[in-house]
């Protein structure tokens, strides 16, 4: 292993262990869509997999029992070689979670910059297969 993939193994463990589950949910849908657009049906798999075992059936049945089965027609998708109609229904997911992520997350004070300071930009969705990588 180079020393970048260390770095970059570390980085991504370092990650998964400060994030929220919710966190986690959106980071496993940045896996599942980067594996649509790498055409990649095991990792799609492996994504699906990490979505469905998230699933609480505790919680509301019905709700999960549906998740369940949309996640299963995912699969089926992908199994099909259609990635891109099952990344179209990841991605309204991932987005809706987002959506929710934000609304619910509480309000940050801002960071007081020095003029010499560069601006802090905002972290994309790089995390595409942090959840699923190795």
């Amino acid at each position: 292993m180079t020393n970048l993939q260390t770095v970059t193994q570390t980085y991504r463990m370092n990650q998964i262990a400060g994030a929220s589950p919710l966190d986690l949910l959106i980071m496993a849908y940045d896996a599942a869509l980067a594996s649509c657009g790498q055409k990649d049906l095991a990792r799609l798999t492996k994504a699906i997999g990490v979505l469905r075992d998230a699933l609480d059936y505790s919680y509301d049945a019905d709700v999960a029992l549906g998740f369940f089965r949309l996640y299963q027609y995912i699969g089926d998708l992908g199994r099909q070689s259609k990635y891109d109609e099952a990344a179209d229904l990841l991605r309204e997911l991932r987005d809706a979670w987002a959506e929710i992520r934000e609304q619910h997350q509480p309000a940050v004070a801002p960071v007081a910059q020095n003029r010499y300071s560069a601006p802090m930009g905002q972290m994309t969705s790089a995390t595409s297969g942090v959840v699923l990588a190795g």
